[in-house]
């Protein structure tokens, strides 16, 4: 067997992780770029919600640990729902950022977490619930607040349109994360609580998630 017939899956896959790094984080850029210049227009500017402090990023810290739990439910609950998810991660999104490196999944993630929350938080959630009447306070509450924090929630779920389900699981991610900005009236703490979330889960379907056959012995024993 000539060991370049056994190389080139590898490289394929690595060209394939590669591009798949590179389009995605421009992509997640841009996101962050659509935001900054409706905020610009819309008369919302981001850095009016944005503080780095520690508070806010001790506050994220905490906030990413609910959504983790969402990793072993995923792979070890009985049931048609997550069954379809186990396959979807199997299948399509642990392989490829299995040849990813780590700061690549950290890139990534990173992107991914300042710009869809810089985006969906920072311009749709709160242009909502200021045109709905909440101009000045996201924390309170209110019926605006509510509807502006399911609206952006919904529109994030259906920008991750993998599966019927997956979106699902999005957008309640994305209710999760627009209440962190509602309490807060603070950006940073989505946006790090989302790219750490990210961070975790790529490097844990990347390295850890088990094979096709591995999942199905799994799930034979669960159910």
């Amino acid at each position: 067997m000539d060991i370049r017939d056994t190389d080139q899956p590898v490289a394929a896959s690595r060209a394939v992780t590669a591009q798949l790094i590179v389009y995605g984080t421009l992509l997640e850029c841009a996101i962050g770029l659509i935001a900054v210049v409706a905020g610009w227009l819309l008369r919302l500017p981001l850095w009016e919600v944005v503080e780095w402090d520690l508070s806010a990023l001790g506050a994220a810290a905490l906030a990413t640990v609910p959504m983790l739990l969402l990793l072993p439910i995923v792979r070890y609950m009985p049931g048609r729902v997550f069954r379809e998810l186990r396959h979807l991660m199997t299948q399509m999104i642990a392989p490829l950022f299995r040849a990813a490196t780590i700061g690549e999944m950290a890139m990534i993630s990173c992107v991914a977490g300042i710009g869809e929350e810089a985006f969906f938080r920072g311009i749709v959630q709160r242009g909502l619930a200021t045109l709905l009447g909440t101009p000045d306070n996201l924390a309170r509450g209110d019926l605006a607040t509510i509807l502006a924090i399911f609206a952006a929630a919904v529109l994030f779920g259906l920008a991750h349109p993998l599966s019927r389900i997956y979106v699902i699981l999005t957008a309640i991610l994305g209710v999760y994360l627009g209440i962190l900005f509602a309490l807060t009236g603070n950006l940073v703490v989505p946006m790090v609580a989302h790219g750490l979330y990210d961070f975790v889960a790529v490097v844990y379907l990347a390295r850890f998630w088990p094979s096709d056959r591995a999942v199905q012995e799994q799930q034979d024993q669960v159910e």
